[in-house]
């Protein structure tokens, strides 16, 4: 038995990365899975993976800053996996490899893409799922940064946009909360194929971020990340909304 059977959770860009160790860490507590991704070979995979754990998955193709496509996406997970109890919004843009540069250099192009994917992508699953999480008590769960809640340099765009979902959050968590819907943020830090190689590339970034790391490690997408949404997906969560949890080994302590 697990502590999501039953429900069906919809996880953005959940073909790879933080996303697919939520989309697995989901499914192992019960969970179908719809996965909406852009890549069309990571998002099949990851749903073939959830098929043998066994679980029940679909993956459907769709840029999230696209509504035609969202509306699309949902009503298809609907269609085959026969709802929406749990939205997490994880699809996030990358910046090409080049996020990481001074204010003055960010173009833009860079702005609106990351506001695009990050905060469209959010915005427009958030309303095409509506209908469904307020039949029984729903679960939305969207994923910001600790570059946007610490400011960090050389990430202008990403952190602007990252910010504004923790925004939107706390505003759909005061509107929904009366229809018994939960809106909550998960800030993580994880080691993903995209961390690697940004780690390759700045190792100096690595060990400064470590070093202020009080458990000295990135966390594990599946282990790590994927059990704290499980949590929140769930109904031990039942009397926590507008909240942002960083899941980072105690790199962002506040008071």
């Amino acid at each position: 038995m697990g502590k999501l059977d039953g429900k069906v959770a919809v996880v953005t860009g959940g073909g790879r990365g933080v996303g697919r160790g939520i989309a697995l860490a989901l499914a192992r507590e019960g969970a179908a899975i719809g996965i909406p991704e852009i890549d069309p070979n990571t998002g099949p995979k990851t749903a073939r993976e959830i098929e043998g754990l066994p679980g029940r998955a679909c993956a459907v193709p769709c840029d999230v800053s696209d509504r035609e496509q969202v509306d699309r996406a949902v009503s298809a997970i609907v269609e085959q996996l026969g709802g929406v109890d749990i939205l997490v919004n994880n699809a996030t843009w990358n910046g090409d490899g080049e996020a990481m540069k001074p204010l003055l250099e960010h173009n833009e192009r860079d702005m609106r893409r990351q506001f695009e994917v990050n905060v469209l992508g959010s915005f427009h699953f958030m309303q095409a799922c509506h209908p469904h999480l307020r039949d029984g008590g729903g679960k939305v769960i969207n994923l910001a940064s600790m570059a946007g809640s610490e400011r960090t340099e050389g990430f202008t765009a990403y952190a602007a946009a990252k910010e504004a979902v923790r925004a939107l959050t706390g505003v759909a968590a005061r509107e929904w909360g009366e229809e018994d819907i939960h809106v909550n943020v998960i800030c993580p830090t994880a080691m993903t194929d995209t961390i690697r190689a940004f780690n390759a590339e700045h190792p100096e970034v690595r060990e400064r971020l470590l070093a202020g790391t009080s458990l000295r490690r990135e966390g594990d997408p599946e282990r790590d990340i994927g059990r704290v949404v499980a949590f929140l997906a769930s109904s031990d969560s039942d009397f926590m909304t507008g909240q942002t949890l960083w899941i980072d080994g105690g790199h962002v302590i506040h008071s």
